[in-house]
C-alpha cells in the first residue's frame, strides 16, 4: 500500500511537472540573470528597450507617427527606489495605462524599483481623446 501511494504521488508531481510552459521557466532564469542595478544608465537603457519592444505605443516609430502618435517616455529622476518619468505627445492608448506598461516593463528588468510615478497630474490628462470622439 505505500508504495502505491508512492508512485502515485510522483505520478502527480511528474504530470505536474509536464504541464509547465518551459519557456516561461526559460524566460524567468533569463530575466533573473540579467536583472540590472537601479542607475540612471540602467533606467535609460530600458527605457530604449521598451520604446523599441512597445513601439505600437510610443510615437517612435514611423508608422506611428504617421498616424499621429507622437507619445515620448523619459525619466525626468530616481529617487532612491523610486523612478520618475515624464509623458510628452499623444498616445493611441490612455495615458495611465501607458505608465503603468512602462512601470511593469522596467520592474521586470529592474526589480530594485519600488515604484514608477510620472512627473506631474498634468501628464494624465487625455483631453485630446475625449476631443476626438463626440459624445463621450
Amino acid at each position: 500500500m505505500p508504495a502505491l501511494r508512492l508512485l502515485c504521488a510522483s505520478l502527480a508531481l511528474s504530470t505536474t511537472r509536464s504541464f509547465a510552459p518551459r519557456s516561461l521557466s526559460a524566460r524567468r532564469s533569463v530575466v533573473r540573470s540579467a536583472d540590472l542595478v537601479l542607475n540612471d544608465e540602467n533606467v535609460e537603457a530600458v527605457l530604449e528597450g521598451a520604446r523599441t519592444d512597445m513601439e505600437a505605443v510610443f510615437g517612435y516609430a514611423p508608422d506611428s507617427r504617421k498616424v499621429g502618435i507622437t507619445g515620448t517616455v523619459e525619466l525626468v529622476e530616481i529617487n532612491g527606489p523610486f523612478v520618475v518619468i515624464r509623458l510628452g505627445g499623444r498616445f493611441w492608448h490612455q495615458r495611465s495605462d501607458v505608465v503603468q506598461r512602462v512601470a511593469n516593463y522596467l520592474q521586470e528588468r529592474i526589480p530594485e524599483i519600488c515604484d514608477v510615478e510620472i512627473e506631474s497630474a498634468d501628464q494624465l490628462d487625455d483631453a485630446d481623446k475625449l476631443k476626438e470622439k463626440p459624445g463621450w
